[in-house]
């Protein structure tokens, strides 16, 4: 993926995480950072957080791009290491979402 493409995934979940953050009054991520941890061991989100997430996240990544992807899929749920833990590993999983 090229860089301008991936900085923009980056400014997305960015953004769309600091929306939540202020939805749901999660003071920790109201300035998410890459390695802001957002699920699992350390993160802010609880389930019904995280899953207003990638629903956002969905909705933004077809406004911004105009493709439809699936976050919370087989894949993402049977990898070794969750790609929901972080704003890292979020950016990365919708990089490689647009990619293929």
């Amino acid at each position: 993926m090229n860089q301008t493409k991936n900085s923009r995934v980056e400014t997305l979940v960015l953004e769309t995480v600091k929306q939540l953050a202020i939805d749901f009054e999660l003071k920790g991520l109201e300035v998410p950072r890459r390695e802001s941890l957002l699920y699992g061991d350390g993160g802010a989100l609880d389930s019904m957080a995280l899953v207003n997430l990638l629903a956002d996240l969905e909705a933004g990544v077809e406004d911004a791009f105009g493709v439809s992807i699936t976050l919370a899929d087989e894949r993402a749920l049977s990898a070794a290491r969750s790609p929901f833990r972080s704003v890292e590993s979020l950016v990365e999983a919708i990089s490689e979402r647009l990619e293929g």
